[in-house]
């Protein structure tokens, strides 16, 4: 076994590790902060962080007795100003890796513990005991947690009561998915990779817990067992009920920071696009001003958004469409008539997308991503098609993670 060595922390590493050069290469020290004076035992190019010898005036106490352990977190121990920052260079690093090192990047729009509305946790029975959390890091396992301090109140109070319920939805092998969704009218709970719990004594148990929890919706596999009432969240003057277990952003201040950004930029355009629409979180907003024509390749999504739509005061039309813009993304030739464009992909970006965008002369262009990376690779296509870079700015949805959110906003 390699002994522990004494190194000094030169940098944070886009994932929250600690880099130190040491032996000839990078040495990757989780929950080490830049710096700081440590000693640890080098494990190939990671290393354990064994003891803080000078800590750094950034380090603070972490706000969860599972910090280290559960995997959902990794900066609890770095005070928020320089958190912000670290969240902030993610993005002008993987700017600058496309050519935009003049590219002014805002500061961070942060969040805060407690605000989280959706979860996606994990549960499996060893024997007789069911474990219920999140993944360790790096690992298979669960901890089992009964509270998470990133999560609203409501989600809190649910997860000890409803741990004493899931056994019933267990299979013997396998891990259970539970996504849970706190909206106005309760909470929606969607299981996934359980027992079919359609029929006989299982469907009326299922039933059993939704009334004794006062759940909003249960879903199992993707079948809804039980709603109650439907899960409503308010976009705009409307309101969505999104499918089960299905995308929404995790934190609603996150959510109202992004929309605002969009609303600014679109300003009083009369006719707007929203690719990758969702569940409409932009779409329904715009609708106040605007004619939408609304693309999203999930149906249950654009159902969801339609409804809202229908059922929303004072919204202008929305033409919903489902396509799959990645196969099929919208042509340059299909823009001619647009104001403004507003798009949020997944994690892959819109490469294809892009490519077209670039080719249009509409005049706004609202970009949101999840993925700094592939959000660059896009800019730099759209940049080299004419667009000019308003704005860019990082927002942290998904606090004390590596993961950052961002909008730009781009003009011709």
């Amino acid at each position: 076994m390699t002994d522990p060595v004494e190194i000094t922390i030169d940098g944070l590493g886009s994932r929250g590790d600690g880099i130190a050069y040491y032996g000839g290469g990078a040495l990757y020290v989780p929950y080490a902060l830049e710096g700081e004076r440590v000693r640890v035992t080098p494990m190939g190019e990671r290393a354990e962080l064994e003891e803080i010898l000078a800590a750094s005036e950034a380090r603070i106490e972490p706000i969860c007795p599972h910090f280290k352990t559960c995997g959902g977190c990794v900066m609890q121990h770095m005070a928020p100003e320089t958190y912000g920052a670290w969240k902030r260079e993610m993005v002008i690093e993987a700017l600058s890796s496309r050519g935009f090192e003049d590219t002014e990047v805002r500061d961070t729009i942060q969040t805060r513990p407690g605000g989280r509305r959706r979860a996606v946790l994990a549960a499996r029975l060893i024997g007789r005991r069911l474990l219920f959390g999140y993944h360790e890091m790096r690992s298979a396992r669960i901890v089992d947690i009964d509270h998470c301090p990133l999560l609203v109140p409501a989600l809190n109070t649910l997860l000890p009561k409803l741990a004493d319920f899931l056994p019933l939805f267990m299979t013997k092998k396998g891990e259970a998915r539970i996504t849970l969704l706190a909206t106005d009218s309760g909470i929606d709970v969607s299981l996934d990779d359980v027992k079919d719990m359609r029929g006989g004594q299982d469907y009326l148990k299922a039933v059993e817990m939704a009334e004794d929890l006062d759940l909003a919706r249960l879903s199992a596999n993707g079948e809804v067992l039980l709603e109650r009432r439907p899960p409503m969240l308010r976009m705009g003057s409307a309101q969505v009920s999104p499918p089960p277990g299905s995308f929404v952003q995790a934190d609603e201040s996150a959510e109202q920071a992004m929309a605002a950004m969009v609303l600014e930029a679109v300003g009083e355009s009369k006719r707007v696009m929203d690719l990758f629409c969702g569940s409409g979180t932009f779409a329904l907003r715009m609708a106040n001003k605007a004619q939408i024509w609304a693309l999203e390749g999930d149906e249950a999504a654009l159902k969801s958004l339609e409804r809202g739509w229908r059922f929303g005061a004072g919204l202008k039309g929305i033409k919903p469409e489902r396509r799959d813009l990645f196969r099929r993304p919208v042509l340059a030739s299909e823009m001619k008539k647009f104001d403004a464009l507003v798009f949020d992909p997944p994690r892959a970006g819109a490469k294809a997308q892009c490519e077209e965008i670039a080719k249009a002369r509409i005049p706004v262009v609202a970009a949101v991503s999840c993925n700094p990376g592939t959000l660059a690779r896009d800019l730099r296509i759209l940049v080299d098609g004419g667009y000019k870079i308003r704005s860019v700015t990082p927002v942290d949805q998904f606090l004390f993670s590596p993961h950052v959110e961002c909008v730009a906003i781009l003009e011709r």
